[in-house]
């Protein structure tokens, strides 16, 4: 009760502004959490990256770790575990970081926190693991079967005399953006080379290829 809180919310980076996942939902259930719980929401974190990259390409993760190490933040309300990682090593370094400066964190999907009662919580970890591993597992797995479905579908196209491109693999003829539409698909990646953010770190936030994000630098600043 009366804890100093904020929220990190994270969705996958799917291109566009437009057509990017939310984190809407996120941030408004947990502001209703803190409110129930009586705590106090101090800031809000809110990251559009795909939860495979790797936590030191995950910025505002980073910022919003080391803001709360800063401002004394009692605790980070997560809508769910995987918001901290989909990789078992990425999800336990961050539990040790937030651990090791005491500052709890409540993972809503799951009901559970790194401490109860300030002590750790012996069961997450247990949990955490189990939970990861298996998720790990069954990504690997979808991998699998989607590289083998891609490879067969490839023989297939070549066996009957079809090119990758008329199969579907592959930019089809005619099919290169105008200016215009890369103004529309990459308005923030736009937006923050425009700020002065280098190639590297907009690859990073809108989980955009460096070679697509210096493609817009080079089609839009140096003929602004």
């Amino acid at each position: 009760m009366n804890q100093k809180a904020i929220i990190y919310a994270r969705t996958s980076s799917s291109g566009s502004q437009e057509h990017r996942q939310s984190t809407d939902r996120q941030v408004y259930s947990l502001t209703k959490l803190i409110e129930a719980n009586g705590d106090k929401l101090t800031h809000t974190f809110e990251e559009h990256i795909s939860g495979a990259t790797l936590n030191k390409n995950r910025i505002v993760l980073n910022d919003c770790i080391e803001y709360a190490i800063a401002n004394k933040i009692d605790i980070i309300y997560f809508s769910s575990l995987d918001r901290l990682g989909r990789a078992i090593w990425e999800v336990q370094e961050n539990i040790k970081r937030l651990l090791d400066q005491h500052i709890n964190a409540y993972f809503q999907k799951e009901q559970m926190s790194l401490f109860v009662d300030g002590k750790e919580n012996a069961f997450l970890a247990i949990f955490v693991a189990v939970i990861s591993t298996c998720s790990q597992i069954e990504r690997d797995s979808i991998a699998f079967r989607l590289h083998d479905a891609r490879e067969r579908k490839k023989e297939l196209a070549l066996a009957q005399g079809l090119t990758l491109a008329e199969a579907g693999f592959g930019r089809r003829k005619g099919s290169v953006k105008t200016k215009q539409q890369f103004q529309e698909d990459y308005k923030e990646a736009l937006s923050l080379l425009r700020k002065g953010y280098s190639v590297r770190n907009v690859a990073k936030i809108t989980g955009n290829s460096k070679t697509t994000i210096q493609k817009i630098k080079t089609l839009f600043l140096f003929n602004d």
